[in-house]
């Protein structure tokens, strides 16, 4: 395929930027550039901002300067910025109708752009699409996971913010393509919000405007691997902490917006917070880090008492005085129970929700 530069005025395929911020990720860079660089859909423009990485990122963001001329705009920190100023670098610079926040680790399937587009174009009232993902680890071995919902659907936006009282749905923010004008004024801001919990605001924010599209097939790859924000997070309690937070957030939000269902759902969206912590306790269990699992138990019954009656909860009452052998029995019992450790299922869409 000939590329050529972007078009700021094309109606028929407007433009849509990619915002690739990027530290120390040079190992993974160029699966990821070449995939936005290869996308079948054909105004695409790449802006990429480098937090003066230590390892070789930016050479690697200007060899694809040489080889897709036109199509890239790069800037580097002459020093590390944090998070925020990268992703300002960014933003700034984006001139398209859409955008989409990339991780510098994930890869784009070659017609994610495309299909994203197409369907905000016939979707006016949709501000954001949001696709399944695949997983991928460091080496780039990937595995297929259930889409949170069982088919592609159009979601109104009070039925999907009242699902995200329950669940984060998309693990990436790569992920998501927004309406550039639909996104002012929605998103938070500071920097441990923003890295953490901004895309989560911004998306639950939108839902009180606009629709939210998903596709139910894998069209961009995850990558986890040692370094992901997540595991540093989920290290740090914040992963079951920061959600404590922003379900109170959401339903002091919701009601100025009549939202009465996504109020209504925030003491079960803290019983299923209580167990989720126990998930991260057994996931704890399983990497033989004892301490942060003892956490994650203590955390669950201080979010709620209730989960006392909970079969998890027992079982592990019973793990932390086992013998090694009864240990190794109760672990595997946990890796054995469905929807456990890890989500196995897809969800109807929600009410009011129309197919794709």
């Amino acid at each position: 395929m000939i590329y050529e530069e972007p078009a700021l005025f094309d109606k028929q395929n407007p433009l849509v930027s990619i915002l690739i911020y990027n530290y120390n990720y040079g190992r993974y860079l160029d699966d990821c550039l070449e995939s936005l660089c290869t996308q079948t859909y054909p105004n695409v423009e790449i802006i990429f901002s480098d937090n003066a990485s230590t390892d070789n990122s930016w050479e690697i963001a200007l060899d694809f300067v040489k080889k897709y001329p036109g199509r890239m705009t790069v800037t580097q920190n002459r020093k590390n910025l944090g998070v925020d100023a990268n992703f300002r670098n960014c933003f700034l610079n984006a001139r398209g109708k859409y955008f989409i926040n990339m991780c510098s680790d994930d890869v784009l399937m070659p017609d994610f752009t495309e299909r994203c587009v197409r369907i905000l174009e016939g979707n006016h009232d949709v501000g954001f699409v949001m696709t399944h993902r695949g997983v991928i680890d460091a080496e780039g071995l990937q595995t297929d996971e259930p889409p949170f919902y069982n088919q592609s659907c159009i979601v109104p936006g009070p039925e999907q913010a009242a699902v995200y009282m329950m669940a984060a749905v998309n693990p990436s923010v790569s992920q998501i393509m927004y309406n550039i004008k639909s996104v002012s004024g929605k998103s938070g801001t500071g920097e441990l919000v923003s890295r953490w919990y901004g895309a989560r605001i911004l998306d639950f924010n939108m839902c009180t405007e606009y629709s939210m599209a998903y596709i139910a097939e894998p069209l961009m790859l995850h990558r986890i691997h040692g370094e992901n924000d997540s595991l540093s997070a989920a290290a740090n309690l914040l992963e079951v902490i920061g959600p404590y937070v922003l379900q109170h957030q959401f339903s002091d939000s919701a009601a100025a917006f009549k939202m009465n269902k996504v109020i209504e759902r925030l003491p079960a969206s803290l019983e299923k917070l209580a167990g989720l912590s126990l998930r991260y306790c057994i996931r704890s269990l399983t990497n033989k880090d004892i301490k942060l699992a003892k956490r994650y138990f203590y955390l669950s019954l201080a979010i709620s008492s209730d989960i006392e009656d909970d079969e998890t909860l027992k079982k592990l009452q019973q793990y932390w005085v086992a013998s090694d052998d009864e240990k190794v029995s109760i672990l595997e019992s946990f890796h054995q129970t469905n929807d456990l450790v890890t989500r196995m299922v897809s969800y109807d869409p929600p009410e009011g929700s129309t197919p794709l």
